[in-house]
């Protein structure tokens, strides 16, 4: 689905929704997409949503630009989990290449080691959205199939 990818590469910001036993959370975080399908993140491990997703991998998020009209956004539900070694390597070289003034802002090896404070982390999405009135008309959203998203290879 175009529309689906396009607001996936078009936004930078994917607001990221976590669940404890204080209740649910949201925080705002840059993500880059990867074969996989999965969209790296990176987190300090004491904000509130990484300790809720390492104790409780379960998160929704959404993607949308700043603009309300047309109404265009993606919601996403799956699992998160924190990277380390050559998976880490991976997703830090795409998000790099996606931020690069994220480069010397973090300690490196310890991010991919995954031993530092800051760690990268990927949402694999099992169910995926996309609404756009413009494409599908007013308050209709549709499913995306997985198999339209970048897959790993082989």
């Amino acid at each position: 689905m175009d529309v689906f990818r396009q607001l996936l590469e078009e936004n930078r910001v994917m607001t990221l929704a976590t669940c404890s036993a204080d209740g649910p959370w949201a925080a705002p975080v840059l993500y880059a997409l990867q074969p996989g399908p999965e969209l790296v993140f990176m987190s300090r491990l004491s904000t509130r949503h990484a300790r809720d997703l390492l104790a409780c991998p379960r998160v929704a998020a959404a993607i949308h630009p700043d603009q309300t009209r047309p109404l265009r956004g993606v919601q996403l539900e799956g699992i998160a989990r924190p990277l380390a070694g050559r998976e880490a390597v991976r997703a830090i070289r795409v998000y790099l290449q996606r931020f690069p003034s994220a480069r010397g802002r973090f300690p490196l090896w310890p991010a991919i080691r995954g031993t530092g404070q800051i760690r990268l982390f990927a949402l694999r999405p099992e169910r995926a959205y996309v609404l756009s009135e413009e494409d599908f008309g007013w308050g209709v959203r549709r499913q995306v199939p997985l198999d339209a998203l970048p897959q790993a290879p082989p």
